[in-house]
C-alpha cells in the first residue's frame, strides 16, 4: 500500500500540472476579472478532470475506479446551451477547449456567465465520464461520477447567501445535504460493491433534478 501510494503521489506530481498558479484563484474573488472567472472555472473543473484521469490511465487495472465530482449544476441548463462537440478538444487541443468553451459564455448575460461556465464544466465531468469509460474499461477500471446538489458545506452556506437557495426550495427533500451523504454515495462508487456501475452520473441531490422542468431551469438562470 505504502509503494501503491508513492507511485500515485509522483505520478500526480508529474503529470497533472494544470498550467500555472497564476490562473487559479478563488472563482468567488472580485479581483479577478468576469472572463478570467470563466477561463479558471473551466480550466480547473474540465481540464483539470481530463489530466488527473489521464494520469492514472496507465496505473489502471482491474479492481480499480475513478469517481469524478460533477455537480447538479451540470444538468439545469438545457441541452443545446451545452457546447458538447466541443468537448473532444479538451482531449486534443486545451488552447481551442479553452477559447470555444469561454466564448459561448457570451450568450448569457454577464452577471450569468460564470455560472453557465462552472454549469459547462460540470456537464463536461459528466460527459468525459460516460465518453471515456470504455477506454478506461479495456483495461479493467471504472469510471463513474457524481453530482452532489446543495450540501451543507462553507461553499453550500456561501452560495445560500449569494441567493441560490431555491435549489433546495426545488428538491423533493427540503433541507441541504449533509456532507457525509455524500461521502456515502462517492465510497459506494470507487468500493467493489459497485463493480458493475462504469460510465455514468449519479445525482445526490435531494430530488432536485427528478421534478426539473424548464420553467425551472428559467428561473434559476434569472436568479443566478
Amino acid at each position: 500500500m505504502r509503494r501503491d501510494r508513492s507511485r500515485i503521489g509522483r505520478r500526480v506530481g508529474l503529470d497533472c500540472d494544470l498550467g500555472g498558479h497564476r490562473e487559479f484563484g478563488d472563482p468567488h474573488c472580485g479581483r479577478e476579472s468576469e472572463h478570467g472567472r470563466r477561463r479558471t472555472i473551466l480550466r480547473i473543473n474540465a481540464l483539470g478532470t481530463v489530466r488527473v484521469n489521464e494520469a492514472f490511465f496507465s496505473l489502471a487495472k482491474e479492481g480499480f475506479a475513478i469517481v469524478n465530482v460533477a455537480s447538479m449544476a451540470a444538468h439545469v441548463f438545457p441541452s443545446l446551451l451545452i457546447l458538447t462537440w466541443r468537448f473532444n478538444d479538451a482531449l486534443r487541443n486545451e488552447d481551442r477547449f479553452m477559447a470555444k468553451l469561454t466564448a459561448a459564455c457570451n450568450i448569457m448575460p454577464n452577471r450569468v456567465r460564470p455560472g453557465f461556465a462552472y454549469a459547462i464544466s460540470k456537464n463536461f465531468v459528466t460527459w468525459y465520464t460516460a465518453s471515456q469509460a470504455a477506454r478506461f474499461g479495456s483495461r479493467g477500471p471504472r469510471l463513474v461520477s457524481v453530482s452532489p446538489g446543495s450540501i451543507d458545506t462553507d461553499m453550500g452556506m456561501l452560495e445560500e447567501r449569494a441567493g441560490q437557495e431555491r435549489w433546495w426550495e426545488l428538491a423533493a427533500l427540503k433541507r441541504f445535504g449533509r456532507p457525509e451523504e455524500v461521502a456515502e454515495v462517492l465510497a459506494f462508487c470507487a468500493s467493489t460493491k459497485a463493480g458493475y456501475l462504469t460510465g455514468v452520473d449519479i445525482p445526490c441531490d435531494g430530488g432536485v433534478l427528478a421534478g426539473f422542468r424548464l420553467k425551472d431551469m428559467l428561473t434559476v438562470a434569472s436568479d443566478a
